[in-house]
């Protein structure tokens, strides 16, 4: 039985062939029985296709219905979305052997349909409320489908759907009104279906895509309640710490790929925070460094008192993940210096001296990245060692 794969990777998978047979770790007939055993994978014109031909056929019943639509009773049209919903599902089902990917695009063509009904079904019957619930209940109906197809376009389409309901209960209160038990609805309903899309991400066998969409997800949720509730520099202070914490979590247990991206998540994290920390404006809210009974000046060095402190621990804990070999922490560690250089020395230095210092930085910085390059490549290199001792 032969597996599909992408043309790329079947390339790649031939070249490494060669390879090993002129290493020697391998015979000619070993490396064609591997190649045998996979094949190109030809599928993305034939995708399109279906999923142009769902769309449209999608389009068509929708047009063809929306003409005569107010002609149709109620209850009609109630059971005329459902009968759609259930007829596209029913033909993903028996289209599933025979052609997976129009059964996708026809399971996809459902999720669709399901989020049209539900607008439609609180148009008819009158329902008020906040717009972004109808995407909440959008996205409750899609995580059954996506549990038992564990299918990724499914996936895709409910965190989407979810960011917007996430994003829509965010700023619930800058609109004009506020219903009841609005922080249930704004937070713990939201943070419910994060909870779930993280447990429906272990049931799609750790997806890396969908591993990233939850963090981001996941990042905005929590700045916006963490920012709403105690205030930007609170908000900054706390995404700085759990930065920093995530490479030490991520490197308790190797071998798997989304430690390693979330590693990477966590520099981000650390160094955007770290960043805008250094900013003397960003420590205005904050109510631990109000002097009482102090002047401006005393309250204006209090505030770059801080933000020098946390210019100094961002670099330390960039230097510390360039030194580790996280290139991202040499991208921070530039900007840092390069937003300090920009506001204290770029006003009363010649052009001269502007450039100078400026390519000092670029070379001093290319040095360390070289660096951090060659370290990561003789790691490598010495794992692989020692892998082939054993």
């Amino acid at each position: 039985m032969t597996r599909s794969i992408s043309k790329r990777k079947l390339d790649f998978l031939r070249e490494e062939l060669q390879v090993w047979q002129q290493e020697g770790l391998i015979g000619a007939d070993s490396a064609a029985r591997i190649a045998s055993l996979y094949s190109a994978r030809s599928r993305s014109f034939a995708q399109t296709l279906l999923c142009a031909g769902a769309a449209l056929v999608g389009l068509g019943a929708i047009s063809a219905v929306a003409a005569n639509w107010w002609t149709i009773p109620r209850l009609l049209r109630t059971a005329l979305v459902l009968a759609a919903y259930a007829l596209s599902m029913g033909a993903a089902c028996f289209c599933e052997k025979d052609s997976p990917s129009g059964a996708r695009a026809l399971r996809l063509l459902a999720g669709l349909i399901f989020g049209g009904g539900v607008f439609l079904v609180a148009q008819m019957y009158h329902q008020g409320g906040h717009w972004s619930t109808a995407f909440g209940w959008w996205a409750l109906g899609l995580i059954p489908a996506v549990r038992i197809f564990r299918d990724t376009w499914q996936m895709y389409l409910l965190q989407a759907v979810s960011l917007i309901y996430v994003a829509g209960q965010g700023v619930f209160f800058f609109w004009e009104r506020t219903p009841d038990l609005a922080s249930f609805r704004g937070d713990v309903l939201p943070g419910a279906l994060l909870l779930a899309l993280w447990w429906l991400w272990r049931q799609m066998r750790w997806n890396l895509r969908a591993f990233n969409f939850n963090v981001q997800m996941t990042i905005f949720f929590l700045f916006t309640r963490l920012t709403q509730y105690f205030g930007l520099t609170a908000a900054l202070l706390a995404f700085f710490a759990a930065g920093a914490a995530l490479p030490a979590f991520s490197r308790a247990k190797r071998g798997e790929e989304w430690r390693d991206v979330l590693s990477a998540w966590g520099t981000l994290l650390a160094g955007a925070a770290g960043v805008a920390l250094s900013v003397p404006e960003v420590w205005y809210d904050f109510p631990c460094l109000r002097v009482l009974n102090g002047t401006a000046a005393q309250e204006l060095n209090a505030l770059r008192l801080a933000a020098n402190g946390a210019a100094v621990l961002t670099a330390a804990v960039m230097g510390w993940r360039l030194y580790r070999g996280a290139r991202l922490g040499g991208l921070f560690l530039a900007l840092l210096v390069l937003r300090y250089f920009a506001d204290h020395f770029f006003g009363f230095m010649s052009k001269a001296a502007t450039f100078s210092g400026l390519g000092l930085l670029c070379l001093i910085a290319g040095f360390w990245w070289e660096r951090s390059a060659r370290r990561t490549k003789a790691k490598r290199d010495k794992e692989g060692d020692v892998y082939e001792k054993l």
